[in-house]
């Protein structure tokens, strides 16, 4: 596999994960915002809706992190360069 062809497939799966994120971010807040209706609609005075709107929000920041801030293993390079460093000395 080329150089090209190998950063083309790494930019693909970035740019997957990152779109993958964006339809997680859009399905949860339809999904809140409905639960959150039905709740006020019903007259409830108990906001149960918050429940799954801060677990599936952890679930939604975790995703974040994932698409965005440790993209596609740079970490995982970062981490390996330091250990070969550590064992070259």
């Amino acid at each position: 596999m080329s150089d090209s062809n190998k950063k083309y497939e790494i930019a693909r799966k970035i740019a997957l994960n990152k779109l993958a994120f964006i339809r997680h971010a859009i399905t949860y807040v339809i999904v809140i915002t409905g639960l959150a209706v039905i709740n006020n609609v019903t007259g409830r005075s108990y906001q149960w809706w918050l429940w799954p709107a801060f677990g599936w929000g952890i679930g939604v920041l975790s995703h974040f992190f994932g698409a965005y801030l440790f993209q596609s293993g740079k970490l995982a390079d970062k981490l390996t360069q330091q250990e070969l460093d550590r064992l070259n000395e």
